[in-house]
């Protein structure tokens, strides 16, 4: 073995549900607590369409359980009798709450009919299916039924792919679903900053101005103002959208604020997604309407090249992927992706030999450690529970002496076909999950939100 550095949905409420709470998305104005993006007990999970020889594509974000399985929300009008209840539940199994379960944001709870509680998403009552074995199979078909045109890719929807029955629809996740936003402002997952927040139509993270409008010039500079924070500007015709309002600004122009907070975008936030200006001043903060779960002392870091990182304690966070076919660099900006199922498969045999375990170690998870958002604990073969971002294991690596230190990046671990038969097993294990036709071994790569 050797080691080279390189829609809206609408639901419709079944008649034998009591609904319990239905709060709408809720924004964290500066003092407030910010609410969180999921509940415990529920992931959310990258739909994506993996692609001949490049980074899969990502198709839309679902809500799944704890262990990532696909939700669904029955969409027919008629209501369903007491003995369809009981017999459905066995195939479709309701998402149940924990006692101490509350609600929140576009969470809410329903009683059922014995007196558990279920978790609902924007309204819509949530199941899985008994049928689908392997997390995210059906919402991984919708998806490749829903870009059947889309010729380069692989795993084609075939007719006997299982998907979803009559009257049975896949849960999306759509912050936005439950907003009323003026155009061109939307709300989406800013992995950058572990949560959802608002943005602009390409995605452009804003940020909330605790403040005037009318006098921003007086906290700085009238340049800094102009070309550090950029107004996101309201038509002049403009009336207010739900939360959304037009205010005039110092020069006559007009300009949105949420809840009574002026909107901005930050100059140095160059692609969708990036969240630079977060701390930059303290009149200025991410417009977030939810916060991701993050294990404890789990942060974002920025890394010189590379963006940002997920770090634990300040020392960067890795996943083993196994390998597989790509076109181009895997050292750029944000090169690097791999399907969620994937690192199902791995779970902790990425690394799981002595040898290994001298280079990575695992980031262990605690035995209450609850699944949320992207993470999600693993039980590993030795017993121990380890946390999985985005369904990968997570690793921090033996030669990264201080944060910031990322010299276990783009390890390649290469595995000749060779030795006993134990050992054969993990080379074709790692084959059949990477897919990869010129060789076996794990790829070590910072782990990017």
């Amino acid at each position: 073995m050797t080691q080279t550095k390189q829609h809206r949905s609408v639901a419709i409420g079944l008649a034998w549900i009591a609904v319990l709470a239905m709060p709408c998305g809720a924004y964290a104005a500066k003092g407030e607590k910010v609410p969180s993006t999921t509940p415990p007990g529920v992931t959310l999970i990258e739909v994506v369409r993996e692609l001949g020889n490049s980074q899969p594509q990502i198709l839309w974000l679902r809500p799944g359980d704890a262990d990532g399985h696909t939700l669904f929300a029955y969409q027919q009008d008629e209501p369903r009798s007491a003995k369809c209840v009981a017999q459905c539940a066995q195939e479709f199994p309701p998402l149940l709450a924990s006692r101490d379960a509350r609600a929140s944001g576009d969470w809410s709870l329903v009683r059922r009919p014995d007196g558990a509680r279920q978790w609902a998403y924007q309204g819509q009552p949530l199941y899985t299916w008994s049928k689908e074995l392997n997390p995210g199979e059906v919402a991984t078909n919708v998806a490749l039924t829903d870009t059947s045109n889309f010729k380069l890719a692989e795993g084609a929807q075939k007719p006997t792919s299982l998907m979803p029955p009559d009257g049975w629809q896949v849960v999306r996740f759509q912050p936005a679903a439950s907003m009323a936003l003026p155009d061109g402002i939307d709300a989406r997952v800013v992995y950058s900053h572990q949560a959802v927040a608002l943005t602009d139509a390409q995605g452009h993270t804003l940020y909330a101005f605790d403040g005037d409008a009318r006098r921003d010039q007086q906290l700085c500079t009238a340049a800094r103002c102009d070309v550090e924070w950029l107004p996101v500007a309201a038509p002049a015709l403009a009336a207010s959208v739900g939360e959304f309002s037009p205010v005039t600004r110092a020069d006559g122009s007009l300009q949105w604020a949420y809840k009574k907070q002026p909107l901005y975008r930050y100059r140095d936030d160059a692609l969708p997604g990036d969240a630079l200006g977060a701390g930059v001043d303290e009149h200025w903060s991410v417009a977030v309407l939810t916060q991701n779960f993050r294990p404890s002392g789990v942060s974002v870091a920025l890394l010189d090249g590379y963006g940002a990182t997920m770090a634990s304690d300040g020392m960067t966070l890795y996943g083993g992927y196994a390998f597989g076919k790509r076109w181009g660099g895997r050292n750029l900006r944000d090169t690097f992706k791999d399907a969620y199922h994937k690192g199902k498969e791995l779970g902790g045999a990425a690394c799981d030999e002595a040898q290994c375990l001298k280079s990575w170690r695992p980031f262990l998870a605690d035995a209450r450690a609850q699944p949320s958002a992207f993470w999600e604990p693993i039980t590993r073969a030795d017993g121990t529970r380890q946390w999985a971002y985005k369904g990968f294991a997570m690793y921090t690596y033996a030669g990264d002496e201080a944060p910031g230190d990322h010299t276990g990046q783009a390890i390649y671990d290469f595995k000749k076909p060779e030795g006993n038969s134990e050992y054969l097993k993990k080379v074709a294990f790692y084959q059949e999950v990477g897919k990869a036709s010129g060789g076996a071994g794990i790829y070590w790569n910072i782990a990017k939100p």
